[in-house]
């Protein structure tokens, strides 16, 4: 028996009382409280984020557990938990099904209140009314400070004695301590705290993950005492920029061990007057011995660690500058580190035009210091985002458990600002377009990628009384935004803007600003945003569920994570067609172990499907209309295709994969009639036009051509399958003699050697524009092949030609024509192309096309869902060849409705393909 057959839920209430918060939750003792589970009283528990909620949230559990005994009372001493029934205490709520998967968490946070209640106004009957919320809650208490990214990445390390960010305000007179305990340094002489940043350039173009940092270069110094270590092995660690060079015995950082064989270590530059750089360490009695030395100078900015360690009656030393490191042994005994450190501790003063800026001294018990932070201190400028979402989770103490994309696509993330925890975390979120949230006492996050063409995980069948009331879809505009501008914080902007959707409903604004690495993506990034903001249709600001009467659903619905999508089929016929939607989050209420129900905030799912091969959706045609009437009773539709249009100096945006890349000048490149016309004002000058996904392995070429008949010498046009650049692709070419003669060949292009694989003379012949040409070229292996028939007749099942060759795998698709030698037609010849599409041979889904809407007819997209007008339709066959088609609809109607519809409607495929970010 299980839940799903009848048997009444199990739940296990645990809490782990005296919990190191600091700890792994593995290490955690957990205590069983469930015999003390008020059971009448419901337990209520939120999780996600609410309905249009733009940022994560905490999750929520309130439960009641019988207190009569005062053992959960807080500060009660005679309590069995005493003294750990304090705030932030971790709690659990798990159940199970009975069906062989255990027990499975629906709440882990942390206990907020212990409020204790008589419900019955007696002291004989007392409960305590726990409130807890999820890790997001515990982080986001109280007013965290902004803290910069080099402050974050070692706040606490092991062996950490002492720290000094040096990041105070101008007005400073001491420079604070992070480490608890530790005493500030304080400043002698003229130190100018908050002057600035360090930097590369006058420009202040590279931007350091710090704030800005003492100067030093009037005289100053700045002096503190580290406490005693208690091992044979010492680290010290500073990020700075020194003075430019020639300054002779300038002592830029001194520290003391508190006994052996040297007890003070000065770091020095250009020590009596030769060049360098210096560790010269003094023994009790005051004797100077260079322990180890460089013949250069540290300028920077850049992160020092100089460390040392017992190695048997040697002292091991390694300096490590950025990427520098060196090391040496002197013979000594090495005390632990201890007393005090200084920097610029003689006041030198420098000369005009130097600098000597300081910031983040930190002294360790440990040698094994590495510059990690380095990266912190460039801000991680260029670090992915789900890689920052991790490593900022682990700075804060937490897991962060990412999916991983079917087609891993990440963002790259610029500078890392200063910030609290929770508003990195909301950056890295927005910037990307993912989601985040919380899984069990770390948190989990769902990339961009990982969001496109989700899997249903659960499907409620109205029908079957699975979906619980309310059920209120409503058409609205909460969220809609038609104008989104897209920021990069610290650079530009992009905007994008939905023409048709202000004309029907005015102009709605709305802005997001992103932490890109660089502006160029910005447009994509704005287009992405109105997607997702321009969502037509119902929204449903929830859905409900009861589980305890479609307990069949349970098992399916406890594997719904943030980001599932859930369908519920067969609902109310006044609602259009199944509705389908992303979970962000969710109530569950749980009424003793019988009564479980559910409400969903939900989301469409409709932005996150996106293009890909082998998927639903189709390419769309994107201006093709009804020839005629169709009526309501009508099973034909007789479809005109449309003309591509677009400026003259190139062809545009390819209805998929992204623009056209011209070879050439723009203005060899145009549109006329609907057709892509290329220019060739020159014999054996080609003119290349690029399109189609990238790493396309096994692919297929499809297109129509045009051109005049040939003078003099061959007019070629040509399909480049595979193509890398110029120099790597291999080439199927139509030569068109000037005896009219149609020969197919395939050539390869390899390093820039071309050579003939095959070619063939075609029982075509070319009498000039008044006749197209198609052709198709596909790539399978290492087996290449070619066709050509006369555009507007049926496709033949026969190759031309068929070759096979080895040297290339994969690339992109391209069209490109040239003028043959000895040719001497009146220049420029025009060669028209159109219905270029590219597919992916393994499954003949579009990959990427240009066609001017003439529909495919490939087997493979039969059945296809279209759309006509509002109307969705399916076609059961659709006629080859050129404008008009005719397509024979299979069936008709929404909720069993039908319309009439005149000549000129829209016919579009149902779900368009939409390229993803």
């Amino acid at each position: 028996m299980s839940y799903a057959t009848g048997d009444s839920l199990a739940v296990r209430i645990r809490i782990a009382f005296g919990a190191d918060l600091s700890a792994s939750s593995a290490s955690w003792t957990w205590t069983d409280v469930t015999e003390w589970w008020h059971v009448p009283e419901d337990v209520a528990i939120t999780w996600g984020r609410s309905d249009r909620a733009e940022q994560a949230e905490t999750s929520s559990l309130s439960l009641a557990l019988k207190n009569d005994d005062g053992r959960f009372s807080y500060g009660n001493p005679t309590s069995p938990y005493w003294p750990y029934v304090v705030q932030w205490v971790p709690i659990s709520f798990d159940i199970d099904l009975g069906d062989g998967s255990g027990w499975r968490s629906r709440f882990s946070g942390y206990v907020r209140r212990w409020p204790v209640a008589w419900p019955g106004r007696s002291s004989q009957m007392a409960l305590t009314r726990i409130e807890a919320v999820g890790v997001l809650g515990r982080l986001g208490r109280g007013s965290p400070p902004d803290l910069s990214p080099s402050r974050r990445a070692n706040a606490a390390p092991a062996g950490l004695l002492a720290y000094w960010p040096l990041e105070d305000e101008p007005d400073a007179t001491q420079a604070a301590s992070a480490v608890s305990g530790v005493a500030p340094m304080f400043a002698r002489g003229p130190v100018v705290f908050g002057f600035g940043a360090v930097y590369l350039s006058e420009g202040a173009t590279t931007r350091y993950g710090t704030k800005a940092l003492p100067t030093l270069i009037g005289g100053g110094g700045l002096i503190g005492v580290v406490p005693a270590g208690t091992a044979q092995q010492w680290a010290v660690q500073v990020f700075y920029q020194s003075a430019d060079g020639g300054d002779d015995d300038l002592v830029q950082l001194r520290w003391h061990t508190t006994g052996g064989t040297y007890t003070q270590w000065d770091l020095v530059q250009d020590r009596g007057g030769v060049d360098g750089t210096y560790l010269v360490a003094y023994t009790p009695a005051g004797t100077p011995a260079v322990v180890w030395s460089a013949a250069t100078t540290f300028g920077g900015p850049a992160e020092l660690v100089i460390a040392a360690a017992q190695n048997g009656g040697n002292i091991d030393i390694t300096v490590r500058f950025d990427s520098y490191v060196s090391t040496a042994s002197v013979a000594g005994t090495l005390a632990p580190i201890g007393g005090e450190i200084g920097l610029n501790p003689e006041l030198f003063v420098f000369s005009p035009g130097e600098r000597f800026v300081v910031g983040h001294l930190r002294a360790y018990n440990r040698a094994d210091i590495v510059p990690a932070t380095s990266a912190a201190l460039r801000a991680y400028a260029g670090e992915t985002a789900t890689a920052r979402m991790v490593r900022l989770a682990a700075e804060d103490g937490l897991t962060c458990a990412v999916v991983t994309p079917a087609s891993p696509v990440d963002t790259t993330m610029g500078a890392q600002p200063d910030g609290t925890p929770l508003a990195l975390y909301q950056q890295v979120e927005t910037t990307d377009g993912g989601l985040l949230y919380e899984s069990g006492y770390g948190l989990g996050y769902l990339p961009r990628a990982a969001r496109y063409n989700p899997p249903v995980a659960l499907t409620i069948d109205a029908a079957d009384r699975e979906l619980a009331w309310p059920f209120e879809p409503v058409a609205d505009d909460v969220g809609l935004r038609n104008v989104i501008t897209v920021n990069r914080d610290g650079g530009s902007s992009a905007t994008a803007i939905d023409q048709q959707s202000i004309a029907l409903q005015g102009r709605m604004e709305g802005s997001v600003t992103v932490n890109l690495s660089r502006d160029a993506p910005l447009a994509d990034h704005a287009g992405w945003w109105l997607r997702r903001s321009s969502v037509s249709g119902l929204r449903y600001p929830s859905l409900s569920l009861n589980l305890t009467a479609a307990r069949g659903l349970a098992t399916a619905w406890c594997d719904c994570a943030p980001g599932a999508r859930v369908q519920v089929v067969n609902p109310p016929e006044q609602s259009p067609g199944t509705v389908d939607q992303l979970v962000v989050g969710a109530t569950e209420v749980f009424r003793g172990r019988t009564g479980w129900r559910v409400t969903l905030n939900v989301e469409a799912v409709t932005p996150w499907m996106v293009a890909r091969v082998g998927g639903e959706q189709r390419i769309p045609a994107r201006g093709s209309t009804l020839a005629v009437a169709l009526d309501e009773g009508g099973q034909a539709a007789v479809v005109d295709a449309y003309g591509r249009t677009v400026a003259a100096g190139g062809w545009g945006t390819a209805d998929s994969g992204g623009a056209w890349t011209v070879e050439g000048t723009a203005a060899d490149y145009s549109v006329t009639g609907g057709r892509g016309r290329m220019s060739l004002g020159s014999v054996l000058v080609s003119r290349r036009a690029i399109v189609g996904s990238t790493g396309l392995t096994d692919c297929d070429v499809v297109a129509s051509v045009w051109a005049p008949v040939a003078v003099g010498g061959d007019i070629q046009p040509m399909l480049a399958l595979r193509y890398t650049d110029n120099n790597n692709c291999y080439l199927a070419v139509l030569e068109l003699r000037t005896d009219g003669s149609i020969w197919a060949g395939l050539e390869r292009r390899v390093g820039g050697v071309q050579s003939t694989l095959g070619k063939v003379r075609t029982t075509l012949t070319h009498v000039g524009t008044s006749t197209g040409l198609r052709w198709r070229a596909r790539a399978t292996g290492t087996s290449l092949a070619m066709r050509v028939w006369a555009a507007g007749t049926a496709e033949p099942t026969g190759w031309d030609l068929v070759t096979s060759d080895a040297s290339l795998t994969s690339g992109r698709a391209a069209c490109r024509a040239i003028l043959g030698t000895g040719n001497s037609n009146s220049l420029p010849v025009l060669v028209e192309w159109d219905d270029v599409a590219v597919y992916d041979a393994t499954t003949m889904q579009l990959a990427s096309t240009a066609a001017n809407g003439v529909w495919t007819t490939n087997a493979a997209y039969m059945p296809l869902d279209l759309r006509i007008g509002g109307e969705r339709v399916t076609a059961s066959a659709i006629s080859g060849g050129t404008s008009p088609q005719t397509v024979t609809l299979a069936a008709r109607g929404v909720n069993g409705g039908r319309r009439a519809w005149a000549a000129g409607t829209e016919v579009d495929v149902w779900q368009p393909a939409i390229a993803p970010l």
